[in-house]
């Protein structure tokens, strides 16, 4: 066997700050005076994503989501012959392969939900304009969040289980410890390297990233995580027709009026 490096650097730092970030954004839910820094979090995991999406389609071998073994057939040959000790696949096994996609897409939506639910019920945000009388009480949008939430947890736990099974069952191939130095044991050589297509886009994101922070801790009250929208109470504005009409109509904006 040999040592053949399998994770980018980029790939390698997405994975810690995603890790992270995940965590503050976890511990940042538990307090309401928070929620602004849960919100640039959330914020700062969506530029991650699109990281990774991007990755995952223009990035190296093994980080392409085309070079993830799915589909039945691998996943019942993979489950047959997870006692062996010889490993057949360097990057991603099909498992894992199905538990990363799917950890990603339930991320991001947690995320766009909750920046809706943020919007809607804290007036806050860049959907801060849908804290009005009509919205503010839904709470269908925090409530899909802290189920996509929950989910995100029980992949996550899958994710770690995955790790753990592997380092007893295949520590030879150091599985865990690739992700830490980019090098992991194989038969063959299947190692990366990086055109530059791939440096640029690893570059441009971690400059997003890095100014997206540096742009929120100069101006802490942004329209990200603040609003100087003001919600408008109809009923207060026309008492009238709510003590005369609105019994049996109902009071609209004229935003609304096609």
């Amino acid at each position: 066997m040999q040592k053949t490096y399998i994770w980018s650097l980029p790939t390698r730092v997405f994975h810690f700050l995603f890790a992270l970030f995940i965590l503050f954004a976890f511990i940042s839910s538990e307090e309401d005076r928070w929620l602004p820094f849960h919100a640039i979090i959330g914020y700062g995991i969506l530029i991650l994503l699109f990281f990774r999406f991007s990755w995952g389609i223009l990035g190296p071998k093994h980080s392409k989501f085309k070079d993830f073994p799915l589909g039945k057939k691998n996943v019942k040959r993979f489950l047959n012959n997870i006692f062996e000790d010889k490993q057949k696949y360097i990057g991603h096994n099909p498992l894992a392969s199905y538990v990363m996609i799917a950890m990603l897409i339930v991320c991001f939506l947690a995320v766009i939900t909750g920046i809706l639910a943020y919007g809607i019920q804290e007036g806050k945000g860049i959907l801060s304009f849908l804290n009005s009388p009509f919205f503010k009480e839904m709470e269908l949008f925090e409530g899909i969040h802290e189920f996509l939430s929950t989910l995100f947890l029980v992949l996550l736990a899958a994710h770690i289980g995955g790790v753990i099974s592997d380092r007893i069952l295949h520590k030879k191939y150091e599985t865990l410890n690739s992700i830490v130095t980019g090098y992991k044991m194989s038969e063959k050589d299947e190692g990366i390297r990086l055109n530059i297509l791939q440096r640029f886009i690893a570059f441009i994101f971690l400059a997003l990233l890095v100014s997206f922070f540096i742009f929120n801790i100069i101006n802490p009250n942004n329209i990200l995580v603040a609003s100087s929208y003001e919600p408008i109470d109809y009923k207060k504005q026309n008492e009238l027709f709510v003590s005369e009409c609105a019994s049996c109509h109902t009071l609209y904006p004229p935003r609304f009026i096609a």
